[in-house]
């Protein structure tokens, strides 16, 4: 309970699963959070606690995306193609979610977009998924560099291709968003004037790095609690000094982390984090997970040993789960 006070007192979501003590309405009402009880049909009770910090900061930085992407886009104050004075209509973005799953799934892993349809992405997406998915001949790609030190210009050049797109006549057109390197987080600064966006959500890479580091483990690590946490804590204007007393907190009540989008994330720091947390940890780090230069280096012990165990050159990305229990 600690730990999870601590969670919402930095902004941070919380997920209360199987949640039969109505531990979640309490932390609510405690903090003045919002209460969110998973809706339909749901294999396991889920109810989410989501503080009023998070909403503001989520809000803020949303608006200052627009801000500096403009509220209105220039496609529609040119003149229209059906004349001018006309305002041309809506576009309609197709966001599908996808991933290394999408693999497995075939050609209906692409089964929301029209055949011939115009499709945005990173280079990422293009590289690792979208060109090793059946059928993706079908399509038309405009791929995009991804930027790992300024994400806002993802969220520029996504918008910008999109717009050159419906000035050319494309009203129907797809957009591929898989997290992380390749964020759900471009769908938040997106302008919605003159546009429709339609979300099929896909799996967070992140997650399923995590899911595939967990085999690593004697016992399940994600069995009790477990934190997901980005390693670029300054680009999202996070001091280090919460990022260290954040993370050392959920390692001290035993709960498993995942730091992902670690590009230029602080490992060192979250060295120093196992250290003041008092307690012997167990560690994976994925580098260019999901990639042909995928490695996977298997760490235990004292913080030191963890540290001797880190290579010296960690790849481009990196995915680091740091958990109680032994290694198999």
């Amino acid at each position: 309970m600690t730990a999870v006070l601590g969670a919402l007192g930095w902004g941070r979501p919380v997920a209360f699963v199987e949640d039969d003590c109505g531990l979640a309405e309490f932390t609510a009402a405690a903090t003045e959070s919002e209460y969110l009880p998973a809706a339909g049909d749901v294999t396991e009770p889920i109810a989410f606690v989501v503080p009023t910090l998070f909403r503001s900061r989520r809000a803020a930085s949303i608006a200052r995306r627009l801000d500096r992407l403009g509220a209105i886009a220039p496609a529609l104050r040119a003149p229209s193609r059906q004349g001018a004075g006309r305002m041309p209509k809506a576009q309609s973005v197709r966001a599908v979610g996808v991933g290394p799953w999408t693999l497995d799934v075939g050609e209906d892993a692409l089964g929301s977009l029209a055949a011939g349809r115009h499709v945005v992405m990173t280079d990422w997406t293009h590289r690792h998924t979208f060109t090793r998915i059946p059928g993706h001949e079908r399509f038309v790609p405009h791929v995009l560099p991804y930027r790992y030190g300024d994400f806002d210009q993802n969220i520029d050049q996504v918008d910008e291709a999109l717009r050159e797109l419906h000035s050319a006549g494309h009203d129907l057109v797809g957009l591929l968003v898989e997290g992380n390197p390749d964020t759900y987080d471009v769908l938040d600064g997106l302008p919605l004037t003159g546009r429709e966006v339609h979300v099929t959500p896909g799996v967070p890479i992140g997650l399923l790095a995590a899911a595939q580091t967990a085999r690593h483990f004697r016992d399940d690590p994600f069995a009790r609690a477990f934190a997901y946490l980005s390693g670029l804590h300054g680009r999202h204007s996070l001091p280090p000094q919460q990022f260290l007393g954040e993370l050392t907190s959920y390692l001290a009540a035993g709960i498993t982390c995942v730091l992902v989008e670690m590009h230029k994330g602080d490992i060192e720091l979250a060295l120093e984090a196992v250290r003041l947390c008092g307690r012997e940890k167990s560690a994976v780090l994925m580098s260019d997970y999901f990639s042909s230069e995928e490695e996977t280096f298997l760490l235990h012990g004292t913080p030191e040993g963890l540290r001797e165990g880190l290579p010296a050159d960690r790849g481009g990305l990196s995915t680091l789960l740091i958990a109680d229990g032994d290694l198999r």
